[in-house]
C-alpha cells in the first residue's frame, strides 16, 4: 500500500523533482493524474489550484520546496536531501534558490512560449543563453565530484535537474504527437561544452519514474 498520494502533473518540472525525492528516498507512492486545464480535484485536495501535492494520512502538503522538506523531516531512515549541519543547510537552501532563480525562469520563459498562440522566439534564444551561462558553474564542479554539492544527491540536484532536462531533450521527445516536446527541442538547448552537466542531468532524471 502506497505511503503518499501524489496529485501530479506530469510535465512540470516542480513535479519531477517531487517525484525524483520519493524515488530516490524510496517512498511508495501513489500518483493521482491532475487535468492541467481542470484542477478541482486538487483544489478539493488542498484548497488550492497548483501541482505538486502530497497526502500523507491526514497531512496534504503544496509547493514541492515545502514537500521536499516534509520528505526529509518525516522520513528520516531514507537518503537525506538536505542537512543536520546548519552552516551546510544554509548552502543547500542557497544554492537550491539560485536553481530555481536562474535555471527555472530560463525553462520558465520557453513555457511561456510554447504555451501561447503567437510565440515569440526571441525570449527562447535569450532562455538557451541563460541556462548555458548558469550551468558553467556546474561543469566546472562536476569536473570534480559526481553531484552538484559533493558526492551524494542533494535538494541542489533535485531542484536544478529538471528545468536542464528540458533544455536536452533527446529528438524522439517530440514529433506531431508532442508538440510541447517539439517546440523544446527546436527553441531551448544547453549548448555546447555542457556535455558533464549532460550526463549529471540524466543520472538525476533516471530517478522520475
Amino acid at each position: 500500500m502506497s505511503e503518499i498520494t501524489l496529485y501530479d502533473l506530469d510535465l512540470s518540472p516542480n513535479n519531477m523533482k517531487v517525484r525524483i525525492a520519493m524515488n530516490y528516498k524510496g517512498i511508495p507512492f501513489e500518483k493521482i493524474v491532475v487535468d492541467f486545464m481542470d484542477r478541482a480535484i486538487v483544489v478539493e485536495a488542498s484548497g488550492q489550484p497548483l501541482t505538486p501535492v502530497i497526502k500523507h494520512g491526514d497531512s496534504v502538503v503544496y509547493d514541492s520546496r515545502a514537500i521536499l522538506r516534509y520528505l526529509d523531516a518525516n522520513f528520516r531512515d531514507t537518503p537525506p536531501l538536505f542537512s543536520a549541519d546548519r552552516a551546510r543547510m544554509q548552502e543547500l537552501e542557497s544554492e537550491e534558490s539560485a536553481a530555481r532563480d536562474n535555471l527555472g525562469a530560463a525553462a520558465g520563459m520557453v513555457f511561456q512560449q510554447a504555451l501561447s498562440e503567437s510565440p515569440d522566439l526571441g525570449p527562447c534564444a535569450e532562455a538557451s543563453q541563460k541556462i548555458n551561462d548558469a550551468t558553467a558553474a556546474y561543469e566546472e564542479r562536476l569536473a570534480q565530484h559526481e553531484f552538484l554539492m559533493g558526492d551524494q544527491m542533494t535538494v541542489v540536484d533535485v531542484t536544478a535537474a529538471p528545468y536542464v532536462f528540458y533544455a536536452m531533450l533527446p529528438p524522439d521527445a517530440g514529433g506531431p504527437d508532442n508538440p510541447l516536446g517539439q517546440f523544446f527541442i527546436d527553441n531551448f538547448s544547453l549548448g555546447d561544452g555542457r556535455d558533464k552537466t549532460r550526463e549529471w542531468a540524466g543520472k538525476v532524471m533516471s530517478y522520475d519514474r
